[in-house]
């Protein structure tokens, strides 16, 4: 999908719609997930390294205090250094006109100005063209109304066939390639990005999922307006469910965030290998148990990326 005017978008950015974006809802009855057996992954694993900004940064890593917070989500206090200046919100007009929010993240690209997020952050799942959402802004290191490299505007966005045909949840992946800034120049550049891994199975160890949640499993402490992160290992939902899970309470608002391997903060960035996607919600749609869930990041995850980054 392709968007115009730079110019326009920005305008209708107004600070009333910023803060009246809201979070997308998960529905109580979710849409289609996998019929009989996972699709069969045939692409070889497909992977680059992180980067640090081209700029000279202050602050370049942080924070310096334990960063192995585990289920219970804890505030990220790392503004102004990575990896947190490659993490920030996606604002995006909903097909209904009305504004709203997710997380995601810089990632490394051949356009220098990629950010990886999930499916439902840019196409309400299913339905095909009549869903898609536009408008889209990159706010990387928000921080409580704080926009310090201030704002991107997108111009190509891409999601899985299977989320915007069919609303399956295991291919809830996207990508969307942002405008260089006058000021700044490519956002990779600007902020830095972080690596990939797609292709490299659905168990992983020591991972950092981050987001900007609003709400959470038996939580009211989230605002959507600062950087949380939670920490732990990942698992395949099941021998014929290929979704990964995480242990990892943040909820609305965290859609789209990287779930991050091997990151080090002696170097700011690791290897995105997942995403917030959803969560198995009660009728109210308020979450049942802890577990996050992230689509497989495979092929899917690939043709998407290779799509993106190519434009």
């Amino acid at each position: 999908m392709n968007k115009a005017g730079s110019e326009r978008i920005l305008s209708y950015w107004t600070e009333e719609r910023i803060r009246a974006a809201t979070p997308e809802p998960i529905p109580s009855s979710p849409p289609l997930i996998q019929k009989g057996e996972p699709p069969k992954n045939v692409l070889p694993g497909q992977k680059a390294e992180g980067s640090l900004p081209a700029r000279r940064l202050d602050r370049p890593i942080g924070p310096s205090a334990d960063v192995n917070a585990g289920a219970r989500a804890e505030r990220w206090y790392g503004q102004g250094s990575m990896p947190a200046i490659t993490i920030g919100k996606i604002y995006y007009r909903r097909n209904d006109g009305s504004p709203g929010y997710c997380s995601g993240s810089v990632i490394t690209a051949a356009n220098r100005n990629t950010v990886w997020t999930a499916g439902h952050c840019i196409h309400a799942g299913g339905g095909g063209d009549a869903n898609w959402f536009s408008d889209f802004i990159f706010v990387p290191d928000a921080d409580n109304g704080l926009e310090p490299h201030g704002r991107w505007t997108w111009r190509y966005a891409a999601t899985a066939n299977g989320w915007w045909e069919d609303g399956d949840w295991s291919y809830d992946v996207a990508a969307i390639a942002f405008d260089p800034q006058s000021q700044h120049g490519n956002l990779q550049d600007w902020v830095g990005s972080q690596g990939y891994r797609f292709g490299y199975g659905q168990d992983f160890t020591d991972i950092h999922a981050f987001g900007y949640p609003q709400d959470g499993y038996q939580r009211t402490d989230f605002t959507g307006d600062d950087l949380w992160y939670c920490f732990g290992d990942v698992s395949r939902a099941g021998l014929l469910d290929d979704r990964m899970d995480m242990d990892c309470d943040m909820f609305h608002g965290s859609s789209g965030g990287p779930w991050l391997q091997e990151l080090q903060l002696d170097r700011g960035w690791g290897y995105i290998v997942g995403a917030n996607s959803h969560r198995t919600v009660d009728n109210n749609g308020n979450p049942t148990d802890i577990v996050y869930k992230s689509p497989n990041h495979g092929d899917a995850a690939i043709n998407v990326y290779n799509d993106v980054s190519a434009n």
